[in-house]
């Protein structure tokens, strides 16, 4: 069988994306993970088998991987030079590219919530992995 060819073939890729904070982008990203989920149970009653189904509440989580002197900068910016102390902010993650529609993502109500650091003889590159707390994801 024939292969198809692909038509409009480009995907978004690490290449496409941005990660916008405080109004500027921010180079020293390795790495953005974030979800939202929905609490979601089976009710029981009579029987072995769900009988109704419960909705609870959404929630988010979310980490970014940056170099370490990016991170360094963020906090040389905080009040006192504590990352902790940033009251909530957005973030935009922004896909684009010249052949590709932009969308983007706002991470809503964002807070640190950890200031790490961690390096091991020959590394040749520090990274810093930060957990986020994040009100809203809008897609």
């Amino acid at each position: 069988m024939p292969a198809t060819p692909l038509i409009n073939g480009i995907n978004y890729s690490w290449a496409n994306i941005s990660w916008v904070m405080f109004g500027v982008p921010v180079v020293g990203i390795t790495k953005i993970s974030y979800k939202r989920k929905l609490k979601k149970d089976n009710n029981y009653g009579f029987g072995q088998h769900p009988i109704s189904r419960g909705y609870g509440n959404y929630e988010y989580e979310g980490s970014v991987e940056l170099y370490t002197d990016e991170w360094k900068r963020i906090i040389a910016a905080s009040p006192d030079r504590d990352p902790l102390a940033i009251g909530p902010f957005d973030i935009q993650v922004v896909f684009q590219g010249s052949r590709l529609t932009t969308e983007r993502d706002v991470l809503r109500s964002v807070e640190f919530m950890e200031d790490p650091l961690e390096a091991s003889q020959g590394d040749s590159k520090l990274l810093v992995t930060i957990p986020l707390i994040i009100a809203a994801i809008e897609r």
